[in-house]
């Protein structure tokens, strides 16, 4: 009998037009609001960000701008944002955007009641997506509102920081770390442009595969990313090539929400960590173009080790795998997946990317190679200088 463990706080509003409830929603937990953005001098957002918070001022809420957030959000600005609510006495924090804003309000919020933060100590301390952790004080709600359909940050409980000075980039995990609400409107990834919307799809789909693989994966897990993968392979090459279909904007947005609860409890693999060391040398390329760098590479290496998952996700891409073997059916999924990355136009290698071959050496030296649990240094090795 299988036994398993499934833990699911966040909850879920989905549908067009969503957002205009979100000043409602955003009283229940207080009327003091940080809202956390990347820049308002985007020319593109900027009109969502004015809309978002005049939706909370109509409905009574006050609303502090922090629009610093940076790609791979550094501890710095973490650290700038958590004074601003310690001397406004802001009492609940709306992220609007990908995961760099949702991962940055979620650390504010979870990091905001410890006294003396020692970024170093938080960076190796949690790092296990199913500890027990204990708790850091009273935590300040947080509303996650995504306008991508990618990194499914708004349904866990990890957050991708940086040491930016130290070229350091890492993963932390807290069970305090869930969003209470994620309001999902798909109509807010319109803004997308193609291949951003490649990139982010393609995050979303490794959250699925990666926990579908992984072997504290349940039935419950394994169920809904199965169905985040055929959502994902179905959708995201028409969306590529017709950004502006909001029936398929839908799909991946689903689909992204999905990957994002499997990947909350069963964990990520190879490919996310190594991203994380490329995008701490290179923070330049956008982790969805990490992770389909490597992809390719990884596949070679894991279709025998995952023979049965490697086969059944060959058969989501191909029909034609249903009459193969589990052997013959994974032993096509390098291909099928280099196929639809050519799709989706995002196939590049490292070098392609401009990564010289001093960042790649440096990559290289990480010493997160000794520590991972998922391979032999050695194979993990390869995987990257067959990516590069």
């Amino acid at each position: 009998m299988e036994e398993f463990s499934f833990y699911q706080p966040t909850r879920m509003e989905f549908g067009c037009g969503k957002v205009n409830q979100l000043g409602e929603i955003v009283k229940q937990y207080g009327k003091r609001c940080l809202l956390v953005t990347t820049t308002n001098e985007e020319e593109v957002l900027r009109p969502l960000y004015e809309r978002v918070r005049d939706i909370i001022e109509q409905a009574g809420g006050f609303v502090r701008h922090f629009d610093e957030v940076i790609p791979n959000p550094d501890v710095k600005g973490i650290e700038k944002a958590i004074q601003i609510v310690h001397d406004e006495k802001l009492e609940v924090i709306v992220a609007v955007g990908g995961g760099s804003s949702i991962d940055t309000a979620k650390a504010i919020a979870l990091f905001e009641n410890v006294e003396k933060l020692d970024w170093d100590e938080i960076f190796q301390k949690y790092t296990d997506a199913f500890a027990s952790y204990e708790s850091l004080g009273k935590k300040i709600p947080v509303i996650a509102v995504p306008t991508t359909a990618g990194t499914g940050s708004e349904m866990t409980q990890a957050m991708v920081l940086s040491q930016t000075e130290k070229g350091a980039k890492m993963c932390v995990f807290h069970p305090e770390g869930f969003a209470e609400v994620a309001l999902i409107d798909p109509e807010l990834t319109r803004t997308l442009p193609p291949r951003m919307t490649a990139m982010t799809g393609f995050d979303a789909f490794t959250h699925a595969f990666e926990s579908y693989m992984r072997e504290c994966s349940s039935i419950y897990t394994r169920m809904i990313a199965k169905k985040a993968m055929e959502m994902i392979i179905g959708a995201l090459p028409r969306l590529v090539k017709d950004p502006s279909d909001i029936e398929l904007r839908a799909v991946l947005s689903q689909a992204a929400a999905f990957a994002g609860i499997s990947l909350s409890n069963a964990a990520a693999t190879i490919p996310h960590p190594l991203s994380e060391v490329i995008g701490g040398v290179a923070p330049r390329i956008a982790h969805g173009q990490c992770l389909a760098s490597l992809y390719p590479a990884y596949l070679d290496y894991i279709w025998e080790k995952e023979t049965e998952k490697c086969a059944a996700v060959s058969r989501i891409f191909d029909p034609d795998c249903e009459w193969k073997s589990d052997q013959e059916a994974a032993k096509e999924l390098p291909k099928l997946v280099r196929k639809f990355l050519d799709e989706i136009g995002i196939h590049k290698t490292l070098s392609s990317l401009g990564v010289t071959p001093e960042e790649f050496q440096t990559m290289l030296e990480n010493p997160v190679f000794s520590f991972l649990p998922f391979a032999p240094k050695d194979e993990l090795f390869n995987i990257m200088k067959k990516s590069y």
